[in-house]
């Protein structure tokens, strides 16, 4: 490929990373940081999972999951349900605040990417999502070989 064009590509993915980097801000308000945004919309999708399956979701080590967890636990937006039959392993859930919490930020991320992606017709859309995708699966692929590597 092209020097040339993979430079404005660079630069492009550049102001787009910052332009979601203010979404992400403003969507992710009442003293809810970006990682505890990511953990609780992943929780969300899971309806419950353990800090080693939210790790393994977020390609993030267990200890930071971990920390975030706690973060969200205290304030009242996940439960760490403890099992009888496995004292080790902490179930997570969110609460009812936790999920107004989800509701809240999906709807003002979903007004944001809708006139956001306005501008595009309906095929340009669907184009765009797909393209997305096959890059994002094709990065998480190479991430993962790279890691088995070390």
């Amino acid at each position: 490929m092209e020097n040339e064009y993979i430079k404005k590509f660079r630069e492009v993915i550049r102001q787009f990373e910052r332009e979601l980097l203010f979404q992400n801000t403003e969507s992710c308000c009442n003293g809810v940081s970006l990682a505890q945004c990511h953990t609780l919309l992943e929780l969300e999708n899971k309806e419950k999972a353990s800090v080693t399956g939210l790790a393994d979701s977020l390609s993030l080590d267990k200890s930071t999951v971990s920390r975030t967890v706690d973060g969200l636990v205290n304030i009242g937006l996940v439960n760490r349900d403890i099992p009888s039959d496995n004292r080790r392993m902490a179930i997570l859930s969110l609460t009812p605040t936790g999920t107004k919490t989800c509701a809240d930020i999906n709807s003002l991320s979903n007004e944001y990417f809708s006139e956001n992606l306005s501008v595009l017709s309906v095929k340009e859309q669907k184009e765009l999502l797909r393209l997305l995708k096959k890059i994002t699966d094709y990065m998480i692929r190479r991430r993962k070989e790279c890691q088995c590597s070390l």
